[in-house]
């Protein structure tokens, strides 16, 4: 009584999946779900009573598209710390891992070079404000003899230009004091901002130069995930909408992110579009975890069955059928978040199937069944 073609997916298979489904598995399933009908027969034995079940009609239903991206989740605010002046690291006050605030001291660098530009700065003043009196002094003299007659108009004009010329050397001399003092503040590296030491890439003793990263820190009093959208699913990400994310380390929770930025430019080798979305407030929450995004793209028809209708057998799902009085496996293939209470079919089951629903684990492919009212 076994049919082999109750066995294989409906009419809705797709061509990907009646390939993956070998003679082996197709065998394994008829022992697995065949019933015992044929033994009985052939025994003699008298056939068995009919198993009362439960049915339900499926029939397509209207669910939302959605187009999923993953991602990992940074902090919305970030920065690498670097030096801005040579200098050895003599004091690394923060490590991994700690907190700072902003305008804390995280970096101490040795500024004995520092001070020694600084005192030429200071030296190179006094000498220009010196040399600026001198010529002061020597403009009014000429301007003097010039009164009287005593100095030729050259001579004061001479007087004029050294005068005017060391003048624009003392504030040239005031412009390289400032520039070497504000080096000192360089020396002593701050946070810039509330937040956590992630990297140190920086040992004591070890040489900081402009360019070289010494720390990273970011906020991650609030997280947001940066995913990538393929071009073709660029207009489900729209600015302000939500966003249905899950993390799977942290189990089956969904949490509702906000799309805070769309990038304009796609990637031109992954023909993608970077997206960001914010994220809620949640301890469980932390920086570097992957996480899934769901964004919402339409709406399409669907078969969709009872969870408690699906029945796994062989490392294989399907569902048990009422046909003519008789149970039929069908195998199918669907798709399974895990927790939802009805799974959607993607292929093996049309609209309109009477599937038996809480079957017993006793029932078989061909056995006799009776719906219950």
């Amino acid at each position: 009584m076994n049919d082999f073609s109750a066995l294989l997916p409906g009419h809705r298979r797709g061509a990907s999946f009646a390939r993956s489904l070998t003679l082996a598995a197709a065998a394994a399933v008829v022992s697995l779900v065949g019933g015992g009908c044929n033994d009985a027969l052939e025994s003699g034995s008298p056939a068995p009573a009919p198993v009362s079940v439960r049915v339900v009609v499926v029939d397509t239903v209207g669910a939302v598209r959605t187009v999923e991206a993953v991602g990992s989740l940074r902090g919305t605010r970030e920065a690498v710390l670097s030096a801005k002046v040579t200098g050895t690291v003599i004091e690394i006050r923060k490590h991994a891992g700690e907190r700072v605030q902003r305008g804390e001291v995280l970096v101490v660098l040795d500024d004995r070079e520092v001070v020694g530009h600084i005192g030429q700065a200071e030296g190179a003043l006094a000498q220009a404000t010196a040399a600026a009196a001198l010529a002061e002094s020597n403009l009014r003299r000429f301007e003097q003899l010039f009164a009287r007659g005593a100095a030729a108009q050259l001579e004061l004009d001479q007087a004029r230009f050294a005068q005017e010329t060391a003048q624009g050397a003392v504030r040239q001399a005031q412009a390289g004091m400032e520039t070497a003092d504000s080096y000192r503040s360089y020396a002593r590296i701050p946070a810039p901002f509330d937040g956590q030491v992630v990297d140190r890439l920086v040992e004591v003793g070890d040489l900081a130069a402009p360019g070289r990263t010494l720390l990273k820190i970011e906020d991650a009093s609030r997280l947001r995930l940066y995913v990538s959208l393929a071009e073709t699913e660029t207009d489900a990400a729209q600015p302000g909408a939500d966003v249905e994310v899950v993390v799977p380390s942290l189990g089956t929770r969904t949490y509702v992110g906000k799309v805070a930025e769309v990038v304009p430019a796609v990637d031109p080798a992954t023909r993608t579009m970077l997206v960001k979305i914010d994220m809620p407030a949640d301890r469980a929450l932390r920086s570097g975890l992957f996480a899934r995004a769901r964004f919402a793209s339409g709406t399409r028809r669907v078969v969709q069955v009872p969870r408690g209708a699906l029945v796994h057998r062989g490392g294989m799902t399907g569902v048990f059928v009422e046909e003519g009085g008789r149970a039929s496996f069908r195998l199918l293939e669907v798709a399974d978040d895990g927790y939802s209470p009805r799974v959607e079919v993607l292929a093996g089951l049309d609209a309109g199937a009477r599937v038996v629903l809480d079957p017993p684990a006793t029932l078989g492919g061909g056995a006799a069944i009776v719906v219950q009212p």
